[in-house]
């Protein structure tokens, strides 16, 4: 009898394991995202997919009005830049421009670039100097036992020893600060140094253009108006600050 009951009972049991997942289920209404599957916290200006968008399109065309007291009625025009874009009025031009299609892997990297382009650096070698073989380098001095041939305490630099003691000045227990990522900028040529605006900044008065270094991206605000310079650098910097905002609030890229 119990045999019977159990012949009876197991098409029952394979319709139940056959049956699909009812469409209430949590983890049939989850659809994968390729976005989120490539997007890795904190390395974004490694990855691939972490494009610029359009400088102007960041920008805003609200922020130009506000700089240069703009009202309504005047018609601005977007152009193409061969190195980004820029917003043209009666005469008046301003073109914005990054370091490059996407942003710089590190931030030394941008800091590389930036002082090479504005502050007269010259490129790094990259060659590695090359030593002369001799008998010695390959197979190293004859040895005359099997115990070291020297005492470590004579072979080894005072000042080089490891220690207990430490050397940081004494504090209160307060640690030293760890040193800045990047250094300051420096008048150097046509390019005057900027305080107070990203890493680093310089201002190029004979073309009216502020560059900025901030984190791994490199600005640039090319202000071509009849004002005096001084008022040009001051709403160069102004656009420039409103960039910085946006890129710390991870506005400045696309996805592809």
């Amino acid at each position: 009898m119990k045999i019977k009951s159990l012949i009876l009972a197991f098409p029952v049991l394979c319709l139940a394991c056959s049956s699909p997942a009812p469409t209430t289920d949590p983890a049939n209404q989850m659809d994968a995202s390729p976005v989120v599957a490539k997007q890795v916290a904190g390395v974004n200006a490694l990855s691939t997919d972490a494009n610029y968008d359009e400088p102007c399109t960041l920008l805003g065309e609200e922020y130009v009005r506000r700089t240069f007291n703009l009202d309504e009625t005047t018609k601005l025009e977007e152009s193409i830049e061969h190195s980004g874009c820029g917003f043209e009025w009666a005469g008046n031009k301003v073109v914005v421009s990054f370091g490059g299609k996407r942003p710089y892997s590190s931030t030394f990297l941008a800091e590389y670039i930036f002082d090479k382009q504005f502050q007269g650096k010259p490129a790094l070698a990259m060659t590695e100097p090359v030593e002369t073989a001799n008998d010695s380098t390959i197979s190293g001095p004859e040895t005359e036992g099997t115990n070291a041939e020297t005492s470590a305490e004579t072979t080894v630099p005072e000042e080089t020893k490891h220690t207990t003691a430490d050397n940081h000045p004494q504090h209160a227990g307060v640690t030293s600060a760890a040193p800045a990522l990047t250094g300051h900028a420096v008048s150097t040529g046509h390019f005057e140094a900027v305080s107070n605006i990203g890493d680093k900044a310089v201002w190029d008065a004979s073309t009216g253009a502020m560059h900025v270094l901030y984190n791994n991206h490199i600005i640039s605000v090319t202000v071509e108006s009849k004002d005096k310079a001084d008022v040009k650098k001051e709403r160069a910097q102004s656009l420039a600050e409103v960039l910085i905002d946006k890129i710390a609030e991870n506005e400045y890229t696309k996805r592809l």
